[in-house]
């Protein structure tokens, strides 16, 4: 599959799992920087190639996602932890996963209202390294399959997305199990480490493969 075939199926498949209102938009890496302003520029001005790339390609799906809400595709600066600083109204979330970004953003009038969006490659994890991403209630589901235990991490990934722009607590892989129907595309919260809010554990996770992409939503 080549590139722009990648990114209309990841678009869709991001805007068939997405929250309702929710504006999604993918794009690979090379993104000419005409956007950015001054002070974009200057943030990213010590950045390694590779990281320029990132953030470039991430900012520009960002602006497109909120341009298609009706917003003003302003400047997206950072805060002190590296998250966006999204306007006021909105929560948004952007994902990287080699030469491909991806961005969601959300209206929000409540300040409840969480989103996190992540992507990742499905042959990523190594056998070894995927037992380190598994809660022992999610042994049954992953059954050895790296492709399993790569839904495992995305969705986990998206759940730490989405609740650190608010509670900003850090944790691993073992303090959340999931349980996920691999058909319907769906996974709940079975198991919530205590340091994190109990509201939490009813976050709603939605995931879609995409070639060798897995593509989670956490909201």
């Amino acid at each position: 599959m080549n590139e722009a075939a990648t990114l209309r199926d990841l678009k869709l498949a991001a805007s068939a799992i997405a929250p309702q209102g929710c504006a999604v938009e993918a794009a690979g890496f090379g993104v000419d920087p005409f956007f950015l302003s001054e002070a974009e520029r200057a943030r990213i001005a010590g950045f390694a190639e590779s990281r320029q790339e990132e953030f470039l390609a991430g900012r520009w799906c960002a602006r497109q996602a909120l341009a298609a809400l009706g917003r003003s595709p302003g400047e997206l600066l950072s805060d002190a932890d590296g998250l966006p600083l999204w306007p006021a109204g909105v929560v948004g979330s952007i994902t990287h996963c080699q030469g491909v970004a991806a961005a969601a953003v959300l209206p929000a009038t409540d300040p409840e209202t969480l989103l996190g969006l992540d992507l990742e490659k499905t042959n990523r994890l190594s056998l070894a390294a995927s037992q380190r991403v598994l809660h022992s209630l999610e042994t049954e589901f992953a059954g050895g399959d790296t492709v399993r235990a790569s839904i495992l991490f995305s969705l986990k990934e998206a759940f730490y997305k989405a609740q650190f722009r608010r509670w900003r607590t850090r944790g691993n892989f073992r303090d959340i199990a999931l349980a996920v129907d691999f058909e319907s595309g769906r996974g709940r919260v079975q198991y919530l480490s205590k340091q994190f809010d109990r509201g939490l554990t009813g976050s709603r996770f939605r995931f879609s493969l995409v070639g060798e992409y897995v593509l989670s939503f956490c909201f």
